[in-house]
This record gives structure tokens, sequence and C-alpha cells, in this order.
């Protein structure tokens, strides 16, 4: 990638725009990308080797005079690779020298900034499935998408028909969006632990969720989350039905995002035991520069084009995806 200056090479040349995009390209990634995704995993190797044990056995009867029940408790191991990125900028340094604003420099500096999105960026690679960033996009380690009906051998995905993939009712009105809101968190109600038992407890369901959806449907989602009075007036009664979840008080957190771009949408516990996405962190951001005055690069030397630019070294994986669930539209 190649800064052209050209444009701001004229004499004379006002600043007072030139950081017309600088807050926008430097945000950070979303803050509510922590609830969905862990940030916080290092690795020392090229390709982490991560594992978890499966469900405990649970407390059986022992009948007097026999021995004590035993049952076993199996256990999944998986890999995530570590990708390497990367991105350089050039410029001549007599465009730098001539270049009125003063500025080139640290709007160049500001692709190094943009590192901060990578994991939002991973993130919706993950969820959409598709490999826009991402080199690849893994499986979970049950051997299934990130969404499935069925595990990695063909069995109901956490003990119950559908798994974490339900079929919606579309988006067209708040009724057909609170029907398959509460149908998810039925459907987190029976999830099984793989020992036959709840893998929820209550107040894990009820602690709240973020829903995760395309940008083009801010309204209805808005409407069916937010608005407290809905529907038309009940014949007589002089008052209108009132929006069932916030009547119940569930905690809803929204998330509309222009990355979604069709009628799909998720459903993200707020509080569950493990997060279904992660970051893994090999190598943090480093950043090279090579500047006429620091005398350090033959290249510059050579050709008079000066540069800075950015490596970083990091991977993002699924793990078991027990607390979210797509709404298939």
């Amino acid at each position: 990638m190649e800064v052209i200056a050209s444009s701001l090479l004229a004499n004379g040349l006002r600043t007072e725009f030139a950081d017309t995009y600088s807050t926008i390209r430097n945000r950070q990634a979303d803050g509510r990308l922590g609830i969905v995704m862990d940030l916080s995993i290092s690795s020392t190797t090229r390709e982490p080797q991560f594992g978890y044990f499966e469900a405990a056995p649970h407390m059986t009867y022992w009948k007097r005079g026999n021995t004590i029940p035993t049952d076993a408790m199996g256990s999944v191991s998986f890999s995530v690779p570590i990708y390497e990125w990367a991105r350089r900028i050039k410029w001549s340094k007599w465009d730098r020298k001539d270049e009125q604003t003063k500025s080139l420099f640290d709007m160049a500096r500001m692709v190094g900034e943009s590192a901060a999105l990578l994991p939002e960026r991973f993130f919706f690679d993950l969820l959409n499935g598709v490999m826009s960033t991402l080199p690849a996009v893994p499986n979970a380690p049950d051997g299934a998408s990130f969404f499935s009906t069925t595990d990695g051998n063909g069995q109901n995905r956490f003990g119950v028909a559908d798994g974490n993939l339900l079929t919606g009712n579309g988006v067209t009105s708040a009724s057909d969006i609170k029907t398959d809101y509460y149908n998810a968190l039925e459907q987190f109600k029976l999830f099984q632990d793989g020992k036959g038992q709840p893998l929820f407890s209550d107040e894990i369901i009820d602690a709240g969720v973020l829903i995760i959806f395309g940008a083009a449907n801010t309204e209805v989602f808005e409407e069916a989350f937010l608005q407290r009075r809905q529907g038309e007036i009940i014949s007589g009664a002089g008052t209108t039905p009132s929006n069932v979840i916030i009547d119940a008080s569930r905690t809803v957190r929204l998330w509309g995002t222009s990355r979604i771009t069709n009628n799909d949408w998720y459903v993200f516990l707020l509080n569950p035991p493990k997060k279904p996405t992660f970051l893994v962190d090999r190598e943090g951001l480093q950043e090279f520069t090579s500047l006429e005055g620091d005398n350090n690069s033959d290249y510059t030397r050579d050709t008079g084009e000066e540069y800075i630019q950015w490596e970083l070294r990091q991977g993002a994986g699924i793990a078991l995806p027990y607390a979210a669930i797509k709404i298939n539209n």
C-alpha cells in the first residue's frame, strides 16, 4: 500500500481537515465483543493445543453391600493455528518533506492502530462462516460448525433436537422476533450436559442475552425488545398490550451491525460458563519504520522511499458453543 501524497503538496495548504477520518479509523473494536469472545488467551507456540473434560458423572443410588457405581469421564482436544498479519505503507521522502500539513507520517501510523479491529473481524468470520479475514474458519471442538443441529458424530448437539441452530419465523414483525427469542431461551433450558442433566442453571439463562443482528433490521429489533407498548388498542378496554419481555424484567442487549447482511440473528448468553469464541495472541503488534533520518535502511538510501510497517501473530477459534444460538432465516 502506498500513500499518494501529491494532492497535499500545494504550498500553503491549510490543515483544518487533516484528521477527517482519524477518529473513525482509530475506533477500538466494539466493547460488546468481550461478551462473546475470550480476549485473554496467549500462546507460546504456532499452533496451541487445547483440551477439556466432558461432563462429570452425577451421583447415583448406591445399594448397600454393592461396589460403589463408577462411570467414565471423556475428554476432547483440539488446536488453533496462529497466523501472521502485516501491513506496510511507503512513500517518497521528498513527498513527506514537501507535504504542507505535516501529517503524512501520523496518518500512516493509524494503520497500526486499526489492528485493534482484528478480533472483531475474526469474530464475524467465525459467526458468519466466511473467510473475509481469516484464511480458514475452524469447526467447534465437537467436530461440527459453530451452529449446527448435530455434533460431529451426527448426534443431537447438546442432547436436544435442533442443537444450537433454530429455524426462525423471519424478521417482518416484532411478534415473530419475540417468538424466536423465547424459542431460543427454551432451547438453552433444554441443553443437556452429556450425562442427561440440564446443562445450565436457570440463573445463567435468566442473567440475560446479547442479540446480534443485521443493522438493516434495527427498527424491528428495537420495537421487539425496547418498545414498552405495542399493538392496537384493545376494543373496549382503553389500554394497549404490554411488552412481555420488558414486563418480565428480562435483560436483552442489542448489537446491530453492518457485518451481518442477511436476516439471520444470534442469541448469546451474557454470563455463560465459557465464552463461545476466543482470540489467541502469540506475538503482539510490532512497528518498524524506515525514515531518512534514522539511517537504518539500505532500501530507503537506495530508492528514496520510506516506509512504516506492522507485524502481528494471532489466531481465533470456536470453543464448545453452548452459549450461542443462531436463528436461521
